[in-house]
């Protein structure tokens, strides 16, 4: 699964990518706001990548797709993207979509631009009928992404991370796919 958008490149992790891939993962200004907590072993970093790697040739039973982002003309690496998919009883699929940047890359439209491509996957080549995001309430930045995709809060989940020893709230985002047409 290879994507473009006008700046970036966007693909599967390969065995090469490891430093990469541990770059994002074990940099604690990155995994701040994360649902996940850093990576600080190197086991479980060589175990999590590795599941990558093995879910990514799995294409009949996979949940979640995660990317590594390059500039397009740089070709530099700047973090990953990443769509979980998540089924309803009736099988019609949904997409929950989220981001990881290298912290020099902040602050430049990039983490929109994902976004709005990852978007853009769920609806064109996923089918699903809604895309979430969530981010933790104290993350304004990630909140504001979602708001500039056309994105509708649906909500706030109490004390719903544990990070750094305590209970947060996190803040729930969605877009239907006829609401994404019409933002289009």
């Amino acid at each position: 699964m290879d994507f473009q958008s006008e700046r970036l490149t966007f693909r599967e992790f390969g065995t090469k990518d490891y430093d990469l891939f541990s770059s994002v993962y074990s940099n604690g200004q990155i995994m701040r706001y994360a649902y996940m907590d850093q990576i600080n072993s190197e086991e479980e970093m060589i175990e999590y990548f590795n599941n990558v790697l093995k879910n990514n040739k799995d294409e009949k039973k996979r949940s979640i797709y995660e990317l590594a982002v390059f500039l397009k003309k740089e070709r530099f690496f700047i973090g990953i993207a990443v769509i979980l998919m998540g089924y309803h009883i009736s099988k019609v699929k949904h997409g929950e979509i989220g981001y990881f940047l290298l912290p020099q890359f902040w602050g430049k439209g990039y983490a929109t631009e994902i976004s709005k491509t990852l978007t853009g996957i769920c609806f064109r080549e996923l089918k699903v009928h809604k895309v979430a995001a969530s981010c933790n309430v104290n993350n304004t930045s990630s909140e504001n992404i979602m708001k500039k995709i056309g994105m509708i809060k649906e909500g706030e989940l109490r004390k719903e991370r544990y990070k750094d020893g305590g209970w947060h709230n996190e803040l729930r985002y969605g877009i239907l796919k006829e609401e994404w047409k019409e933002y289009c």
